[in-house]
């Protein structure tokens, strides 16, 4: 497992991700590399960096999205276009909590996916059952032919009223500077915060995981130090408070 932190491997991680599938490739004893990016992610960015691997042996096979069927009206509301890309750009669609769901939430389901995306067969039954040949089937070696748009965008991007931001603060933090932080986010004192991810430094040079999505926060302790970097997700975004 190689993990990619601190940042969106579709935008500000893009160049790390590269040289990691270049290194992978260059190894010549990988069978299958399977990359799964947060469920905040621009499947078409992603897509794009294909265009920039040098090896010879890593090719696109299967583009696979899981849709959670139970939170679907939410995440389209809140994440619009980010959630939508990955609709539109995958080959196959998976439906998740199946045995959750009641037959409405599950036809509406599909209903709002194959009018995304006509073209993804759906996977609308309980993946558990899934079996072994059906699995070795799926993902049998057949390359994707796709027209990729060659623009390459980094760093930062907007689209569809999203601001996507990575800033890497300067100074060491205390707790409740976190929190007070989260307090703002809450208030929309720096716009509207969907989704914040990365690591802060502490005063005492440990460091913390910061994830906060939905007016949900989390922070994680880590022993090691770590640089400070945070990608943050939302609209109208106020860049020069951040």
């Amino acid at each position: 497992v190689k993990e990619i932190t601190s940042g969106c491997i579709c935008c500000s991680l893009s160049m790390n991700l590269i040289t990691v599938l270049n290194e992978l490739g260059e190894e010549g004893s990988i069978d299958r590399i399977i990359i799964e990016p947060t469920g905040i992610a621009t499947l078409s960015d992603l897509l794009e960096i294909f265009n920039y691997i040098n090896s010879s042996t890593i090719r696109l096979n299967l583009i696979i999205t899981v849709l959670d069927i139970l939170e679907l009206e939410l995440f389209a509301g809140n994440f619009g276009t980010f959630f939508s890309d990955q609709i539109k750009n995958c080959k196959i669609l998976v439906l998740s909590k199946i045995d959750k769901a009641s037959s409405t939430d599950l036809e509406f389901a599909k209903y709002y996916a194959s009018n995304l995306n006509s073209n993804a067969p759906i996977i609308d039954y309980d993946w558990t059952k899934i079996s072994i040949s059906y699995l070795e089937n799926l993902i049998q070696d057949k390359q994707i032919n796709r027209n990729i748009n060659n623009d390459y965008h980094e760093k930062i991007h907007s689209f569809d009223g999203f601001d996507n931001i990575t800033i890497k603060p300067k100074k060491n933090y205390s707790k409740n500077e976190i929190k007070s932080l989260f307090e703002e986010i809450q208030l929309k004192n720096y716009g509207e915060v969907i989704r914040m991810k990365g690591f802060l430094s502490l005063e005492d040079n440990s460091s913390v995981k910061i994830d906060y999505v939905l007016g949900q926060s989390y922070i994680i302790e880590r022993e090691i130090p770590s640089e400070s970097v945070l990608t943050i997700i939302g609209k109208k975004l106020k860049i020069n408070e951040l």
